[in-house]
């Protein structure tokens, strides 16, 4: 089986899919990814076949398309949220045509929902397709993002003899055949009334097998106590000093070991106590089984490797669904209030760690949702159902045609356009007929 496998994304959005990758990889299958050039080098050094979609952004465009995307329930102004989506916009033709190139071969699409070229394949070419969604609670977003979103991109869906999406990078990235959500029914449960082609599968969780710890950090986590750790990912700071200021002084006023990674704001970028070190890229599913605690922003992929770890966190949410895994994990009595970054402290945040670090309840509920976790095969249930998918529609063998993408006479998109209408109207009929 050949498949491509898509996203657009920071790292985040990039490593559960390297997890599943290799888990199709092992088991015979032929897997490309196709993703920002940015992130060429983090890929192909795993041996991955690598297909680089898009222009390659600077990096601090692509910080700001990759927030803007990742962020559809902040209540942006419309006009800013157009000029925020203007570069993803402007490279939408280049990704469509460079996918469709992709799959010319493949016999199955399978993308994250920051990727509307996907979408548009399926359709246009029959290709048997799966999505992969993070979370099930993050809503359609606020009524600008759906309607800018809708405005920027159904043009070129139409342009193609598509219909238009009303949520073309939530709801309506969703695929009609297979929709997996990584994530941890221990965590959120689906939804009763989800439709059966909807599986909530487990987190994906990528162990790279050619990284090897810095003997600083070995030597400095060997050298006392499990350190608390403190990472903001690819979250920016205005203010990365000050930022840091804070840290140091929290650290001092739990008096803790302690390692500051420096992400994407650059953080700890001077000399530090004793106690502290700072450090560059560590997989958060090595560095946080290291720790006494963790500090992060709650990001989803974050969020999961926590979890898994077996240790309490603090969550300081920064933007998107980030206060809604927090709030979760406080609901589950895994640790204390989230601080929203907007009101973070070095008084506060000393306060949370401390609690967390001397409350065994919380290091009880971390270690019993560890174990409840690492025992869910998220990539394995995920690869067989993608296996089950392509060998109920068929390997790649003229049942779906990649001559037809392009921009082709009207009549050609007017027909693939009531054809398309035709089967989501027979989808229809069989949901409503099963549930009669």
């Amino acid at each position: 089986m050949r498949a491509i496998i898509t996203n657009f994304g920071s790292a985040g959005d990039l490593q559960p899919y390297l997890a599943l990758i290799m888990e199709m990889s092992r088991h015979g299958h032929d897997v490309a990814f196709a993703f920002s050039p940015h992130f060429e080098k983090s890929v192909v050094r795993h041996g991955v076949e690598f297909i680089p979609i898009g222009p390659d952004f600077e990096k601090a465009q692509y910080e700001i398309i990759t927030q803007s995307v990742a962020t559809p329930n902040i209540d942006y102004a419309a006009d800013h949220m157009r000029a925020m989506f203007a570069p993803l916009t402007e490279a939408l033709p280049q990704m469509f045509e460079e996918m469709s190139a992709a799959c010319r071969d493949a016999d199955v699409l399978i993308s994250g929902p920051l990727q509307p070229a996907s979408p548009m394949i399926h359709e246009l070419t029959g290709i048997p397709f799966v999505s992969i969604q993070d979370a099930h609670f993050f809503g359609s977003g606020t009524p600008a993002y759906q309607e800018t979103t809708a405005a920027l991109i159904n043009p070129f869906r139409e342009l193609h003899g598509l219909p238009p999406m009303r949520n073309p990078l939530t709801h309506d990235a969703n695929s009609p055949q297979l929709a997996l959500y990584a994530t941890s029914r221990h965590v959120l449960p689906p939804p009763s009334d989800w439709p059966a082609h909807h599986h909530m599968v487990g987190y994906f969780f990528f162990e790279d097998p050619t990284w090897r710890p810095e003997p600083e950090l070995v030597d400095f986590i060997a050298a006392g106590e499990p350190p608390v750790v403190f990472t903001f990912s690819s979250m920016t700071h205005v203010d990365p000093e000050a930022v840091t200021e804070l840290l140091l002084e929290a650290i001092h006023r739990i008096g803790c070991r302690a390692i500051i990674q420096h992400g994407w704001s650059g953080l700890a970028q001077r000399p530090t106590p004793s106690n502290v070190l700072a450090t560059g890229f560590a997989p958060h599913t090595w560095l946080f089984e290291h720790a006494s605690c963790v500090v992060h922003h709650g990001g989803a992929g974050t969020g999961a490797t926590g979890f898994r770890a077996g240790v309490p966190s603090v969550f300081v949410p920064h933007v998107a669904d980030q206060p809604m895994w927090a709030q979760l994990a406080h609901e589950m009595g895994l640790t204390v209030r989230p601080i929203p970054i907007t009101e973070l402290s070095a008084a506060r945040l000393a306060q949370a760690v401390s609690t967390v670090l001397n409350t065994p309840s919380y290091k009880e509920a971390a270690a019993d949702l560890s174990d409840k976790i690492r025992a869910e095969p998220g990539v394995k249930k995920a690869r067989l159902l993608i296996e089950d998918l392509v060998s109920k529609v068929g390997l790649q063998n003229g049942r779906h045609s990649m001559e037809t993408v392009g921009v082709d006479a009207p009549e050609n998109r007017a027909n693939r356009r009531k054809k398309y209408q035709e089967q989501q109207r027979s989808r229809k009929r069989e949901v409503a007929g099963a549930a009669d």
